[in-house]
């Protein structure tokens, strides 16, 4: 369970820093090749579904949006985090 925890832990950390990692090259380079290059992904999951029955309305769905620069923070947070398990 721990080891379960520290992945998600890691994808979560190195998420946020390619989401950051986006966001600065969007200020650096506003237009260009870079830029597109950044924000070149992949969605893949479940789309939202709703099921009404009249008395309770349910929406489920998950969607994960994976880029350029959100696989670099998972792999630079990978890094960092084995640096410091050693």
């Amino acid at each position: 369970m721990k080891n379960i925890l520290n992945v998600v832990v890691v994808i979560v950390v190195g998420s946020l820093l390619g989401l950051f990692i986006n966001k600065l090259g969007n200020f650096w380079f506003p237009a260009g090749n870079i830029n597109s290059l950044l924000n070149t992904g992949l969605n893949t999951g479940l789309n939202p579904t709703t099921l009404d029955l009249n008395l309770v309305e349910f929406t489920v769905g998950l969607v994960f949006k994976f880029n350029i620069s959100s696989i670099a923070g998972i792999f630079v947070s990978a890094i960092i985090y084995k640096q410091l398990i050693k």
